[in-house]
Formats: C-alpha cells, sequence, structure tokens
C-alpha cells in the first residue's frame, strides 16, 4: 500500500457498520435544513512537505458533505473531523450560523494504520449558515 492509499476518516466511517443506527443520505439525516453553506479551510501538511498553504472546501445543498471531511495529509490515517457531529449539534440548539475550528482526529502512521508515528499536524476553520424550513407556518 503506497502513502497515497491510506485511510481517512470517510473511508473509515465507510467500513464501520454500527448496530443502533443506520447511514442515511444528507437530507433523510436533516430533513428540516433547506439550504446550508460550508467553507472550511484546511491547513498543515498537504503535500509532502509542510505548507503554509491551505486547502478550502465548500459544500451546498446540491453538493453535501458526508460525515467527515477528509484529512488531505498524505501520511495521515484516519484523518478528517466530523462536520457530520457539527450539524446535528446545531440541529439540536436551531442554530443558523456557527464557526469553528477542529484539529484532524487522525494520526501519521504505517500505510495500514497499524503503527502510529505522531498526531496529524493538520487543523480545520470551518463556517456554516443554515436556513431550516420555516416551523411558523401551520398545516391546514
Amino acid at each position: 500500500m503506497s502513502i497515497r492509499n491510506r485511510k481517512k476518516a470517510s473511508d473509515v466511517f465507510r467500513e464501520t457498520e454500527f448496530v443502533f443506527s443506520k447511514k442515511v443520505p444528507f437530507k433523510e439525516a436533516f430533513p428540516e435544513i433547506i439550504d446550508f453553506k460550508i467553507e472550511c479551510k484546511e491547513a498543515g501538511h498537504l503535500g509532502y512537505y509542510y505548507s503554509k498553504n491551505e486547502n478550502w472546501r465548500y459544500y451546498t445543498i446540491e453538493n453535501p458533505p458526508g460525515e467527515y471531511i477528509d484529512c488531505s495529509n498524505p501520511l495521515c490515517y484516519n484523518g478528517g473531523f466530523s462536520i457530520g457531529r457539527v450539524l446535528r449539534e446545531m440541529v439540536r440548539n436551531k442554530e443558523t450560523e456557527k464557526e469553528g475550528d477542529a484539529i484532524c482526529q487522525g494520526y501519521e502512521g504505517s500505510p495500514g494504520g497499524r503503527r502510529k508515528y505522531r498526531s496529524c499536524i493538520n487543523f480545520f476553520q470551518y463556517k456554516v449558515k443554515i436556513k431550516y424550513k420555516d416551523s411558523d407556518k401551520k398545516e391546514q
């Protein structure tokens, strides 16, 4: 397995079978959301050298993210962060805007992920704006 084939957080999530829940498409997971915009900036190790370059990603209702936004560090195993957790918290609290940051959950290690050399040095900054279905209108 080469460096480029290390599994990222979304790969590990996709291969995991959950006992008490099931994986569903975005619109089924968040039926109360009619529109959203996510901007995510990743910085750190974005190639084969440490760089101050930034990697921007954008998501909309037409192009939703998965449970995780993956880390682009080619040495990182299980890397990324859970944007799904952020969205679930926002929906639970009826928040319309949120900014935050997250450290990559992965680690640099052997290609199969068995040996851990160090925690990944990448980090993410995100901005989320959500528009909910109008809950003030009563069905007749």
